[in-house]
């Protein structure tokens, strides 16, 4: 039908670029002719209503497709931002965790500390007599020096990974918000 259509629109626009011209030939044949010019003109505002018809058809078309491609963007954004604020959730998840094993750690060094406290090494001591009582609380500090500066260690990662987490969240944060302007954007036009 479409094809029909086209071909239609091809035999309208021949119509408008070559109407013969009157000769002069014989009065029958002119009669003959004028019926047939006649038939021509016919044949041809036929087929211009048809043109207009098939032009209007496609105006609405487009505005159609239009239509359904800012749907369409609309949609590919909201999926966007759900990802986004999926990403979010899980970082927050990642900064919680990083939180709770921050603060394990600081006990940890925390109490690392107080059994660091001289009196503290003799009391630890007191209950194991030593022969060489120096040499025994030396081992001791230095066991538990070393313990500190492990736990302190893993510590200062876990603080480099919180701020990049946190920088993470912010940036994801940020990238939702400029997606939900972009989906308002969309809805309004």
């Amino acid at each position: 039908m479409q094809t029909r259509r086209l071909s239609g629109l091809w035999v309208a626009l021949a119509c408008v670029i070559f109407i013969p011209a009157a000769s002069s030939q014989e009065p029958s044949q002119k009669r003959v002719e004028s019926a047939a010019q006649a038939q021509n003109k016919t044949d041809c505002e036929q087929e211009r209503r048809t043109a207009l018809k098939l032009i209007g058809e496609v105006e609405q078309l487009k505005r159609k497709v239009a239509e359904l491609e800012k749907y369409h963007q609309a949609d590919y954004l909201r999926e966007l931002l759900i990802k986004e604020e999926q990403r979010a959730q899980t970082l927050q998840a990642q900064l919680r965790d990083t939180i709770d094993k921050e603060a394990s750690l600081q006990k940890k060094i925390d109490q690392t500390d107080e059994q660091m406290r001289p009196e503290n090494i003799e009391s630890q001591l007191a209950a194991f007599g030593s022969v060489h009582p120096e040499e025994a609380r030396e081992s001791l500090r230095r066991r538990l020096n070393n313990e500190k500066l492990r736990a302190q260690a893993q510590l200062d990662l876990l603080r480099q990974d919180h701020s990049r987490t946190q920088t993470a969240l912010a940036d994801s944060d940020t990238s939702a918000q400029r997606l939900r302007l972009k989906i308002a954007e969309a809805s309004r036009r």
